[in-house]
């Protein structure tokens, strides 16, 4: 017999990213990869809460799918600070993928607030860690992040799955 997965939300993250956009390093020979630096944020749920330290970067590869699509893997280490003062090592890996149909949306500062992110599909896998007592439960977590792209960065909504 097959549990089903059930979620409960954990949190949402409201990452800000550096101005001026990312560092590309160009077309190398393994991939097109991109870096997005952080420059802060705040994550709030009703378990834990705090700021997204300026710490840690998004080291994504961009490739395009055989329709035209942009596909992003990505790459994100980053430092997480509980109002309480603990600390929360969070990676994740996930995947974005751009439709041509929105692409000129997503890409535009103007409109990417507007866009709504049923348009394109951005998923993750944060993994915490911490060494915080009141937060060990973290380490045990999976966890899956729907995300949206806004124009000074990312926001998340992050689901513990049962």
């Amino acid at each position: 017999m097959t549990t089903p997965l059930v979620t409960r939300f954990l949190c949402e993250a409201t990452i800000e990213l550096r101005a001026g956009g990312p560092i590309s390093l160009g077309t190398s020979p393994w991939s097109a990869r991109r870096v997005s630096d952080i420059a802060g944020g705040r994550f709030e749920g009703p378990r834990l809460r705090g700021r997204i330290c300026p710490s840690g970067a998004d080291w994504a590869e961009r490739g395009v799918g055989p329709n035209g699509e942009s596909m992003v893997r990505i790459d994100v280490r980053s430092l997480w600070e509980t109002d309480d003062g603990a600390s929360i090592h969070v990676t994740y890996g996930g995947r974005l993928i751009i439709p041509v149909a929105v692409q000129a949306d997503f890409a535009d500062p103007k409109q990417i607030d507007r866009l709504d992110n049923s348009r394109y599909y951005f998923r993750t896998n944060p993994l915490f860690e911490t060494g915080a007592a009141q937060y060990a439960w973290l380490n045990a977590l999976v966890t899956v992040g729907v995300g949206r792209r806004t124009s000074t960065g990312v926001v998340y909504q992050i689901f513990e799955v049962a």
